[in-house]
């Protein structure tokens, strides 16, 4: 086999196939646990197969990604082959990271600040930092403002044909996803390097003898405030011999993760005992589909997470059964609700009643029961009857069975490129975050809405079949990105309506679940929208609560429910009228009340410049701003008024006025009026000639006017002419 040289990260072999025998997980104490299904992982990376047969120097320059680097290259004014190292490295990074996130959007992964939505993000932001940073500029088509992410990606996708249609198929969304994502890096990249331009020139002023660092808490504000990924930061930081610190980044993060990331509803059986559990426990027998009821025997009984031989009245347990009725929650539907019974010898009294308030499956297939005991004792190996709740499961099911049409609504309304980005199915709801770049419009909920209650009026029976996943793809099933399957699969199907990949419960036939009405529609994150809907007896709930709701309002209008919005439209008109009315009073008022302390202006020289300021009470924003504006205007130019009132509510009004002779001495009304409303706790700002400001402490009005009195006079008696 010919040896390929100049490999970049060895001068003499390239490895292009390894063998990998798995055997152990390695857990969290560094301790190793044997793994329940040993294989051997055999590895040929395609590109490095490509590199040899195509005889070239690197990876990057075989027919997979050289036509990508190709083309920003030619967008950037330079020839790959005259280039140097540097060039090439930022090349390289382009035709790399170009290819993976056009797949990655092709699968259905949204650029967002979470998951695997913030790889894509950080990939899509270094390209485009690496690509301004060689001279790229404007979409390639003549326009100099334009996204150059989108001519890239027209390239990766032309190389994509052959090999995986789907990605041509899903061109218009990928374009649009890049664009958006590249103008809104862009808008904030310019201030973003600016600043950190600035914090690394400190960093290297203060580092005296040490080693210069970036802190934590600037590396987080570029992140939070800028869309700096850390790794850009680290690489521009790094560039200019500067380090950062993570644990100070880590720590700024901490409390953004615990919210942003998802939780993992992860049971642990015990600590340093679930090798043995796994072990004396086999998978739990899934019984759910055909049944709500289930004898079965007690395998496991664990509080805390630890192994227990029995449990009396009173105690929360986790139970392990041989075979259950339950559903555990996986595929976004929550585990069943319902009681175990333990019965005595032959079905004897009844021993003990256990209510089961969740199920939850645990290191592979085995069902985790929590509970709590309301009566009696259970002990490991006795016989028990399983019951679930029949009413919440059912809840379950139709809200299941219509996320799967509501899915194929939205694709059917607003594009086939729409993909699903997770979901809950709920006993009363059900909620499901779909990717798309903007929110619905009205027209297309309703749409949505009524596609799917005609789908649930045709009454059709849905169809339920196990089959090797290839032949379920092969069939058009749907398959969730990111989830794991098996070679065998469930797939449930509403012919003609929706195929999908799904182990969770649903009707027989559409028409159990009776009815559908979507609640909201918002987004979650950058490009990923949540619709929240209600379908089945909780669909019923809703209608007749909102029927109840209409009554009343129509009783308190005394109109008929069809006239409700033009009697609304009027009564906020009406008020608007009203309003308008009463501030145009108050305006006029203040304006009265402003005409008699005119006289009150004092001259100040050298510029006999007409200075007043006054409290004017309880005058409002509006008031306060006419006033003011009558003022100056009446006093000879040039001339500074500055008012304050306290309109309740513990609220504060500051307004300044300055004539055109005072800007001309330098003094503005925007800065000035500023620092005084910091005296009453607040701020503001505005134009050199006018501007306003608020507070929320009015006991210190008195003394921020004085304040003000005092620094207007010294501010023009200083003023050279």
């Amino acid at each position: 086999m010919r040896c390929v040289q100049d490999l970049n990260d060895d001068s003499r072999f390239i490895e292009f196939y390894n063998l990998v025998f798995m055997q152990y997980n390695k857990n969290d104490d560094g301790s190793l646990e044997p793994l329940k299904q040993k294989n051997i992982d055999t590895g040929m990376g395609l590109e490095r197969m490509a590199r040899i047969l195509q005889d070239v120097p690197n990876n990057y320059e075989t027919d997979l990604i050289f036509p990508i680097m190709e083309k920003a290259a030619s967008m950037a004014l330079v020839s790959y082959s005259k280039a140097d190292d540097a060039m090439r490295t930022n090349l390289k990074v382009i035709g790399d990271h170009m290819r993976a996130v056009v797949y990655l959007i092709s699968d259905g992964v949204i650029p967002s600040n979470i998951g695997r939505g913030y790889v894509v993000r950080r990939l899509i932001r270094r390209v485009v930092r690496t690509g301004r940073l060689i001279g790229m500029r404007g979409d390639g088509h003549e326009n100099s403002e334009g996204a150059f992410l989108p001519s890239l990606a027209e390239t990766v996708i032309s190389l994509s044909r052959e090999i995986d249609p789907d990605v041509e198929s899903r061109r218009k969304s990928i374009l649009g996803e890049l664009l958006r994502e590249e103008l809104r890096f862009v808008q904030t990249l310019g201030r973003g390097e600016k600043l950190l331009d600035e914090l690394l020139d400190e960093a290297l002023g203060s580092a005296g003898g040490d080693k210069p660092c970036l802190s934590g808490k600037d590396v987080f504000l570029l992140y939070d405030t800028y869309g700096f990924p850390i790794e850009i930061t680290a690489e521009i930081a790094s560039e200019r011999g500067v380090t950062i610190d993570m644990k100070g980044f880590d720590i700024e993060m901490e409390n953004q993760r615990k919210q942003s990331q998802a939780a993992h509803n992860v049971i642990k059986l015990s600590v340093g005992n679930e090798t043995e559990i796994v072990k004396s426990i086999p998978d739990t027998e899934f019984l759910g589909y055909e049944s709500l009821f289930a004898t079965a025997v007690v395998k496991g009984l664990l509080i805390n997470g630890n192994p227990v031989e029995n449990v009396s009245e009173g105690t929360d347990v986790e139970i392990l059964l041989d075979r259950t009725p339950f559903y555990a929650e996986s595929g976004g539907q929550v585990g069943d609700n319902g009681f175990l019974y333990v019965y005595g010898e032959e079905g004897g009294k009844q021993n003990a009643v256990i209510e089961i308030k969740d199920v939850q499956k645990s290191l592979g297939n085995i069902f985790v029961h929590k509970g709590t005991i309301k009566q009696g004792s259970v002990e490991v190996g006795k016989k028990i009857d399983a019951a679930v709740d029949g009413k919440l499961r059912q809840g379950a099911k139709a809200h299941h069975t219509a996320t799967h049409l509501l899915q194929s609504a939205l694709k059917s309304v607003i594009g086939s490129e729409t993909s699903q980005a997770g979901s809950l199915v709920a006993f009363d709801r059900l909620r499901f975050d779909f990717s798309f770049h903007r929110p619905l419009a009205e027209k297309e909920l309703l749409e949505i809405e009524s596609l799917v209650n005609q789908w649930i009026s045709d009454a059709t029976h849905l169809e339920t079949n196990v089959m090797a996943l290839q032949d379920a793809k092969n069939a058009g099933a749907t398959a969730m990105f990111g989830e794991k399957y098996g070679e065998q699969v469930r797939v449930v199907e509403v012919p003609g309506v929706s195929m999908e990949l799904c182990g969770g419960t649903h009707v027989s036939n559409t028409a159990e679940i009776r009815g559908f009405k979507i609640i909201s529609e918002q987004g979650i994150a950058s490009g990923v929208r949540r619709i929240e809907a209600v379908a089945g007896d909780a669909f019923v709930e809703y209608v007749c609560s909102r029927d109840n709701y209409m009554r009343h309002l129509c009783s308190s209008l005394k109109v008929k429910a069809e006239d409700v919005n033009s009697r609304v439209e009027t009564i906020l008109e009406e008020l608007r009228t009203a309003r308008n009315e009463a501030s145009s009073l108050r305006s006029k008022i203040a304006v009265l009340k402003a005409a008699s302390l005119a006289s009150k202006a004092v001259l100040v020289e050298p510029h006999n410049v007409r200075i007043l300021v006054e409290n004017m009470g309880d005058v409002d924003a509006d008031g306060l701003k006419s006033a003011a504006e009558h003022l100056v205007g009446t006093l000879q130019d040039p001339a500074a008024v500055i008012l304050g009132s306290s309109p309740g509510d513990g609220k504060v009004s500051l307004v300044a006025a300055f004539s055109p002779g005072v800007v001309k001495l330098g003094v503005q009304a925007g800065k000035f009026v500023g620092g005084i409303a910091k005296l009453c706790g607040g701020g503001g700002g505005g134009k050199p000639n006018f501007a306003q400001a608020g507070g929320r402490k009015p006991e210190n009005l008195p003394d921020a006017l004085e304040k003000a009195r005092a620094e207007i006079v010294a501010a023009v008696s200083s003023k050279a002419s």
